[in-house]
């Protein structure tokens, strides 16, 4: 690269930083004046003057010139006028067969008071389905280890299925079940608006440390934002992807897609949507197939 090529990039080099400033915060959303951003960038709203400690935000939707923000996490320190900078790129993840057997918030980030791992790679959370032409059929049974399963609902690879029942019947059992008897390399589960002390009940009793050596767990629950229990849902399907990428057999179980809908539905209702089947809005029906 020649120095003439160099100088010329430094001087089409934006040197100033531009930041925005909170305006108004209502319910779930928070209003800023700037910056410039596009939707599904992430965001960081400083809660002091020294722009050491922030808030996570994701840009979903402008109004009146305005950026419209939703926070990852609790808002409880911002204040109007806050800044608020952009990092000019969407979500991503780390991830790497070191994550194997690790317990994960929505955003990728371990819970499980371990240290982080080292020579992961960055990876979009939300990155394009593959094309339809390029997906092999479903022509392979994959042995779940269950065998009323196995003999009466044989499930292929490839095949999404779900499971319906009622509170306290064994679902969580037979997730923890199918990650400890199938014959899928990885288990990617994710955790999705589950009371705090479930999470740990299902780690212990359900998987157990035979079923947690093979698998990744993704925890968003009830009480964290609803765009940081959207997100599991994300960041776990970006987790089973890369392993697929990766040549693995993997599972992908979630519970529940039901309480990810009714995430996306405080999400749609506070940026304005017009609630319609059952009060869901439109997006909720455009989410549920990512996954």
């Amino acid at each position: 690269m020649s120095i003439e090529h160099v100088l010329e990039q430094i001087k089409q080099a934006d040197i100033v930083k531009r930041y925005g400033r909170v305006n108004r915060s209502v319910g779930l959303l928070i209003e800023s004046k700037g910056p410039e951003a596009n939707i599904g960038d992430v965001c960081y709203i400083y809660t002091d003057r020294s722009k050491r400690d922030y808030v996570k935000a994701e840009v979903v939707g402008f109004q009146d010139q305005h950026v419209l923000l939703m926070p990852y996490e609790q808002t409880n320190m911002i204040g109007p006028d806050s800044l608020v900078e952009s990092s000019n790129r969407s979500l991503t993840v780390e991830v790497g067969e070191q994550l194997i057997g690790r317990v994960l918030n929505g955003l990728g980030e371990p819970i499980d008071h371990q240290n982080i791992p080292s020579g992961l790679e960055p990876y979009g959370v939300e990155s394009e389905p593959p094309n339809p032409l390029n997906r092999p059929p479903i022509d392979e049974i994959v042995s779940t280890g269950i065998k009323a399963i196995d003999n009466c609902v044989t499930v292929g690879r490839g095949q999404r299925m779900g499971i319906f029942a009622g509170s306290g019947v064994g679902k969580s059992t037979l997730l923890g079940m199918l990650a400890k008897n199938s014959d899928a390399e990885v288990n990617v589960f994710a955790l999705l608006g589950e009371r705090g002390r479930e999470v740990r009940e299902f780690i212990e009793h359900e998987l157990g440390e035979e079923g947690l050596k093979r698998s990744i767990i993704v925890v968003a629950t009830s009480d964290q934002p609803a765009l940081q229990r959207i997100k599991g849902a994300y960041t776990a399907t970006a987790i089973s992807e890369y392993f697929r990428d990766q040549g693995y057999h993997v599972n992908l179980m979630m519970d529940s897609l039901t309480r990810i809908a009714m995430a996306q539905r405080e999400l749609g209702l506070a940026s304005g949507e017009p609630p319609t089947t059952k009060g869901y809005t439109p997006s909720v029906f455009a989410l549920l197939p990512s996954f």
